[in-house]
């Protein structure tokens, strides 16, 4: 088969790994009561199913950044696959919630790896080095996220609880064959350095895109992980009609990510105000879905958090970038490092919320809270007039 060259192999392929790996962020919270029951255990467990594969993403971030960086991110990008199709095949016929989270724990590290590896891959292409660019890999990568919501619930009939790692194991297979043919552009000599730990961590700038990127993409997937089981206690919704409206929460950062991206490049100067309002009004519907009052409202709720949520993301990477341009993949890990503890720390505390008066609805409320109050990290200076 030829292979996909140039810069459309490079947006291909970054964008399909970005897809496949983004599927584990959802797959288990999609069904999480059946999980509990398959596993016999609590809601709080399910959720650390999705934390500890965070925990390695945490560990991974840095260390993947700079294997990136010196050795390319097609590399990365096709062994984050590999260990993803392997980790669900695994979960498929090891027993047992130890063996599970195990298995999860080694998953994650193929998903924080090589998610930052597509974002990188499509940007070897200088032309593809654009806040535009990296809304474009964040709106379809981001997708996998949410069609999972909407497909693992639709699949629970015939596959029962399985219909998370089967299908997780399906994508990452389709998505290592177009990885295998996706040349991408080709990469220069590399002109890198290696930049400590806690110079990139404690960057004021990174720090600050850091809290934005949570309040935006974390607190996106940690909804998304209990929105099927918010819809399904409060409005006694099938998991097949809860999957699809939750779905909304994550599939419309298709459009947000790229909207993000488009107005940082055509009107520069309001990057700054749409950011924030993005904030704003994803605070605001995630207030409305933790409200959960009838199926009409949270249909429009869901669907205005996946917008919103999606907007910061291309604004927030392009800049981290441009703060080490001689090691992007690192500056983007340390930037995800925030990210990712918010999603360790939030998952399972929002599921434990769902043992309390509201089932839930505290949890989702203090995501609205802490998601407006983001609004004072965004870096006005970074986000003013930058093309």
């Amino acid at each position: 088969m030829a292979g996909v060259g140039g810069r459309v192999g490079a947006f291909v392929g970054g964008s399909t790994a970005g897809f496949a790996l983004s599927w584990n962020l959802t797959n288990t919270g999609a069904i999480a009561p059946v999980l509990a029951r398959h596993y016999d255990v609590g809601l709080v467990t399910v959720g650390l199913l999705t934390s500890i594969a965070f925990f390695a993403e945490l560990a991974i971030m840095i260390p993947g950044g700079r294997a990136i960086d010196r050795w390319g991110a097609r590399r990365v990008a096709l062994g984050a696959l590999v260990l993803c199709l392997a980790g669900n095949a695994l979960l498929l016929v090891l027993p047992g919630i130890y063996a599970a989270l195990f298995l999860r724990w080694l998953l994650g590290f193929g998903v924080g790896a090589g998610f930052v590896a597509g974002s990188i891959w499509i940007t070897e292409d200088p032309r593809g080095r654009s806040a535009l660019g990296q809304g474009l890999f964040g709106g379809v990568s981001l997708a996998g996220a949410g069609i999972a919501l909407a497909v693992v619930p639709a699949l629970k009939g015939p596959l029962g609880w399985q219909s998370s790692y089967w299908t997780g194991l399906a994508v990452a297979a389709a998505a290592l064959a177009l990885v295998i043919v996706s040349v991408g552009a080709v990469r220069q000599a590399a002109d890198h350095e290696t930049t400590p730990l806690r110079r990139l961590v404690t960057h004021p700038l990174i720090a600050r895109l850091g809290v934005v990127h949570s309040a935006s993409f974390a607190f996106s997937v940690i909804a998304g992980n209990w929105v099927v089981t918010l819809l399904t206690r409060h409005l006694g919704l099938s998991y097949r009609a809860a999957g699809i409206a939750g779905g909304l929460t994550l599939v419309l950062g298709i459009v947000g990510r790229p909207l993000g991206g488009w107005t940082v490049r055509r009107f520069p100067t309001l990057t700054y105000v749409v950011i924030v309002g993005s904030l704003a009004l994803g605070g605001l519907a995630t207030l409305a879905l933790a409200l959960s009052s009838s199926l009409a409202l949270d249909v429009v709720a869901a669907a205005v958090l996946g917008l919103a949520s999606g907007v910061p993301f291309g604004a927030c990477v392009d800049a981290a970038a441009r703060t080490f341009p001689r090691a992007p993949g690192e500056a983007v890990g340390a930037m995800n490092l925030y990210a990712v503890t918010a999603i360790i720390l939030g998952t399972p505390l929002v599921g434990a919320t769902f043992s309390l008066p509201g089932a839930g609805r505290i949890g989702f409320a203090a995501l609205a809270v802490l998601t407006v109050a983001a609004v004072v990290a965004v870096p006005v200076a970074s986000f003013r007039g930058r093309p």
